[in-house]
């Protein structure tokens, strides 16, 4: 457990897949298991809500609703990529805003070579989100 509530966002990429609402829950699952005051963010269809700041708050209610179903329903994914100068910083920003402590990339080979670049982004600008897929 840790004394500080974790701000946690996470992000659905690229097509369907059987197990995106349960990797969320786990997720939701474990900060909550941190501390009850942690948060998870979704960032909605896909990187472009990570750029844009198109995002909503994942509570109980909404993984429960989610929980063992299949697809990625639950906040929509998108086969954007973050590519752009602008796109970079516009996530950086976004990520300051919500004080996130970490983003999780969820999706297959291509979005995990997306949050690697990413990663390296917001660690050369200094910031203290980190970025995992």
């Amino acid at each position: 457990p840790t004394p500080v509530p974790l701000r946690v966002a996470c992000v659905l990429s690229g097509g369907q897949a059987a197990g995106g609402h349960n990797v969320i829950a786990g997720l939701f699952d474990y900060i909550k298991q941190q501390n009850a005051s942690s948060e998870l963010f979704g960032f909605l269809d896909g990187p472009h809500g990570v750029y844009s700041g198109n995002y909503c708050i994942i509570d109980q209610e909404r993984v429960d609703a989610y929980r063992n179903q299949g697809g990625f329903d639950m906040i929509g994914s998108g086969r954007h990529k973050i590519e752009t100068p602008d796109q970079f910083a516009s996530s950086l920003r976004i990520a300051a805003q919500l004080q996130l402590d970490g983003i999780v990339v969820i999706g297959g080979d291509d979005s995990n070579t997306n949050a690697a670049l990413l990663a390296e982004y917001f660690k050369a600008q200094g910031s203290t989100c980190k970025v995992v897929g």
